[in-house]
């Protein structure tokens, strides 16, 4: 009987721990799972709330950058910048944001590759790391300040002078366009940042060298093509000058002008100076030549222009680097300059009024005086001289523009460009 009692005491006994054992452990589980699951909520409370605050400094910085964006804009508008190009979309990304901004910037600065440039012979560079330091915070007066170039703010003036008016007719929106693409031009030149350039503008028959304020360093009247022998716009740099150059003749010009009038009389020749070269440079006897039978299609030869007071290049010419054979020079015909307006008569290159000034200039030193364009020695080669460092060439079409006085000029649109724009 004992030993009953004392079995089921030991089976109470091992009852009572095993029912403690599992108790113990599914209060020990409980309170794990209770543990974890505080934990995970916890854990996603703080997700959520790391989801939503980086949300809302993505909106802020979003919004900063919209700020930004849109200061930008309404600076851009207020230089002749068509603003429509950089309107973000209401829930656009700062990322995205950003690149309008960055793209409005390098306008705003560096302009767009004008219309009409047939040769762009200049490497242009855009200081990326400005356009990196002003995306996060724009300030319109900082950029203002980077134009030091005064026709381009003295036309800046203008442009919103006429604006401020608020007339919407055909005159003024023409005005304004034209403003524009000026305005964009000046902006181009700072892609390539010359301390000083030749700019020679078509329509106002004049070559302006100017350094980088805008001062006008040596202001000239040019001639330049006629209206079916234009003059190309470019970009471009001279790279030397040529005392007393030969005029090797264009082809066109020798079988379409030439040819037609030695064939009528073949005096034509001595009286221009001109000698026949065959296809080895050779001088040929022009006497011995049957005129007669030659035409455009069937012209074996080349005609050159000996180098002298009556080439048509003159006593000096400034070689420009470009595939059009366009060039700066002299003309054995400079009382045009004082007997007629019509700045539009060349074949395409441009004749330069001061070609003495310009070409010391450009290298640096007075190595010619008036005594050398009076002397006008005869029987002379040409001479080629180098100039110290490239000397940037913009020859370009700007109808709208600011004059010596700073006043705003719109000049005859010569080649009919603008007709219909």
């Amino acid at each position: 009987m004992n030993k009953r009692k004392v079995g089921i005491g030991i089976a109470v006994a091992l009852g009572l721990g095993i029912l403690v054992y599992f108790g113990w452990q599914y209060v020990t589980n409980k309170a794990a799972k209770q543990k974890q699951e505080q934990s995970e909520k916890a854990a996603r409370e703080a997700e959520v709330a790391a989801r939503k605050a980086a949300e809302e400094a993505a909106r802020l910085a979003a919004e900063q950058a919209m700020h930004s964006l849109h200061l930008a804009c309404r600076y851009a508008d207020s230089i002749g910048i068509d603003t429509s190009r950089y309107v973000a979309r209401p829930k656009s990304t700062k990322a995205q944001i950003d690149t309008l901004l960055a793209r409005v910037l390098v306008e705003i600065r560096y302009g767009k590759k004008p219309s009409g440039i047939a040769f762009s012979g200049l490497k242009d560079k855009i200081d990326s790391a400005w356009i990196q330091k002003s995306e996060a915070a724009f300030e319109p007066e900082s950029v203002a300040k980077l134009s030091t170039f005064e026709p381009y703010n003295q036309l800046i003036g203008y442009y919103n002078q006429i604006r401020g008016r608020g007339s919407r007719n055909s005159s003024t929106l023409d005005s304004l366009r034209l403003i524009r693409q000026t305005l964009n031009f000046y902006r181009y030149i700072n892609r390539f940042n010359p301390e000083q350039f030749v700019l020679v503008n078509i329509p106002s028959g004049q070559l302006n060298v100017f350094d980088k304020t805008g001062k006008r360093l040596l202001p000239m009247q040019v001639i330049a093509g006629k209206p079916d022998r234009q003059t190309p716009c470019m970009t471009t740099y001279i790279q030397n000058v040529v005392m007393y150059p030969q005029w090797n003749v264009p082809d066109n010009i020798a079988v379409e002008e030439m040819l037609p009038r030695i064939k009528r009389n073949i005096a034509f020749l001595s009286s221009q100076n001109l000698q026949v070269l065959d296809d080895k440079n050779r001088e040929v006897d022009p006497d011995k030549v049957n005129w007669k039978t030659l035409s455009p299609d069937n012209f074996p030869y080349r005609i050159r222009q000996a180098s002298g007071c009556d080439n048509s290049l003159g006593l000096l010419k400034f070689n420009l680097a470009n595939p059009l054979a366009i060039y700066l020079h002299d003309t054995n015909s400079r009382d045009l300059f004082v007997k007629t307006n019509d700045r539009w008569r060349s074949h395409g290159c441009v004749r330069v009024q001061k070609p003495v000034e310009l070409a010391n200039l450009v290298l640096g030193e007075e190595v010619f005086d008036d005594k050398f364009m009076k002397a006008c020695l005869v029987n002379q080669q040409p001479q080629t001289l180098p100039i110290p460092k490239r000397f940037p060439v913009f020859i370009t079409y700007n109808v709208a523009d600011i004059d010596e006085n700073g006043k705003l000029r719109f000049y005859k649109d010569v080649y009919g460009m603008e007709e219909g724009d």
